[in-house]
């Protein structure tokens, strides 16, 4: 069997006057109406006509698959800070997924639309995206700590390290100290109580939200 040497991608971007109806759609909604409309007319008849026109180049068609993508311009654009306040996990371009996404059925109350919009942050990325961080409190004995963790950027949870895991965080010392992205990041944290695999920290969202660009940037710093 032959083994693909090229990759060839196209790129066709159409500006649409669709009905009201239509505009109602939230995202995925809408992405499946437009993906029944084009059918099988554009999804098996392009890759037919493409292998044919290359096979006259002497090209083979080994494989090959789409994505389709709709971005509904009516739909009013919602604030970056409201996009970030409730998904500081998220990447810039994953923002402007979710902004497309939810913009069609966004509430307008503030409240109803930060839990909205987490809902639809979590349902596009809900897989844990850890930094390197260091958390300062002070434990049972007194002594002031700096102690080596992971930080969840999706649900704001610490997990210390396993030289630190055992340490026993003194009880209402008030808020602790989570600092990360090289020192970037300077968060406010709370310990929940402690379990067998270490303390229970929690970091607040808006804590995430506020510090979001430097955690971002480190995130996808290690990812690189």
């Amino acid at each position: 069997m032959s083994k693909a040497n090229i990759k060839l991608s196209i790129s066709f971007d159409f500006e649409l006057a669709a009905p009201p109806a239509l505009l109602q759609s939230d995202h995925d909604a809408l992405c499946r109406q437009l993906h029944e409309a084009l059918g099988a007319m554009v999804f098996q008849g392009m890759p037919t006509v493409t292998a044919k026109q290359l096979g006259k180049a002497g090209v083979t068609v080994l494989g090959h698959h789409h994505h389709l993508d709709a971005a509904n311009l009516s739909a009013a654009a919602i604030a970056r800070d409201a996009l970030v306040a409730a998904a500081p996990h998220l990447t810039d371009d994953e923002l402007d997924q979710l902004s497309r996404r939810a913009a069609a059925k966004a509430p307008s109350s503030a409240d109803e639309l930060l839990r909205f919009l987490r809902r639809q942050a979590l349902a596009l990325v809900n897989e844990y995206r850890m930094v390197a961080c260091e958390v300062e409190a002070r434990l049972t004995s007194g002594a002031q700590a700096r102690l080596e963790g992971k930080l969840n950027l999706t649900n704001g949870s610490v997990m210390l390290g396993e030289r630190d895991r055992q340490s026993r965080l003194q009880a209402n010392q008030g808020a602790i100290v989570v600092v990360a992205g090289g020192g970037a990041a300077s968060m406010l944290a709370n310990c929940a109580g402690h379990t067998l695999s270490g303390p229970v920290i929690e970091v607040a969202l808006a804590e995430l939200a506020r510090n979001r660009d430097a955690l971002i940037e480190d995130w996808q710093r290690q990812g690189s």
